[in-house]
């Protein structure tokens, strides 16, 4: 398995898998894994990233998503980690909880 350390990746799609990343910044990229197959992301930094799943990791997302379904997952490029915090937010203060 690669080791990748101290690197910053901007505006790249970049494939996790069969990779660990130890103090790194990912800024504005998508990180796609296919397998699922990844080693440890330690210490890094994620900043207006997208998830992209490909199969069998979005099957394992959506496995986990049927028993947690409150659980917010960036799949797909479709949300940044950040609009669904903010979608979760205007959620709960619409509900009064906040």
């Amino acid at each position: 398995m690669e080791k990748i350390m101290g690197r910053t990746f901007r505006n790249k799609t970049v494939n996790i898998d069969f990779s660990e990343y130890e103090k790194c910044s990912f800024i504005n990229c998508f990180i796609h894994t296919d397998s699922g197959q990844f080693g440890k992301i330690v210490n890094c930094d994620f900043s207006d990233c997208k998830l992209s799943l490909g199969d069998p990791a979005k099957r394992i997302a959506e496995l986990i998503r049927m028993f947690y379904p409150d659980m917010p997952f960036w799949m797909e490029g479709k949300e940044t980690k950040e609009q669904v915090l903010q979608r979760m937010k205007k959620r709960l203060q619409k509900e009064g909880v906040i």
